[in-house]
């Protein structure tokens, strides 16, 4: 076996809670699956599981991992302080109307898109 990092991204898609009527009993079958190969695969590496829907996982899919991270929402406060400095490390002032969108952004992620969208925009105003 080879050491490995398995990334099971949007798990809530293959986890979902069981016993739903609305399903047709194949949905639990794949979680049940899941849930064995994870208790029974002795990995040389790390399992990660990501969801933006925890409250979809099935309970006893949950005690399958050892732990559990929270990455919270940013706040307005945190998100300004992020756009400053991408934009200094960028070499660029933003502008109020710029912080201000980038400060009310619903991830880091969509913050620094703000931030680069400006970048660009400044580079070929200066071309």
């Amino acid at each position: 076996m080879t050491p490995c990092v398995l990334l099971l991204d949007e798990l809530d898609a293959l986890g979902k809670r069981r016993g739903n009527p609305l399903d047709v009993g194949e949905l639990d079958r794949i979680v049940i699956a899941l849930m064995q190969e994870l208790e029974h695969s002795k990995p040389l590496g790390l399992i990660i599981g990501t969801s933006n829907l925890p409250r979809h996982l099935d309970d006893a899919l949950w005690r399958r991992f050892d732990l559990t991270l929270l990455f919270r929402t940013p706040t307005s406060h945190t998100l300004h302080g992020f756009a400053k400095r991408i934009g200094a490390r960028r070499g660029i002032t933003l502008s109020k109307n710029v912080l201000s969108r980038a400060t009310r952004a619903r991830s880091f992620a969509d913050a620094e898109a703000i931030v680069i969208a400006e970048a660009r925009r400044q580079v070929l105003r200066d071309v």
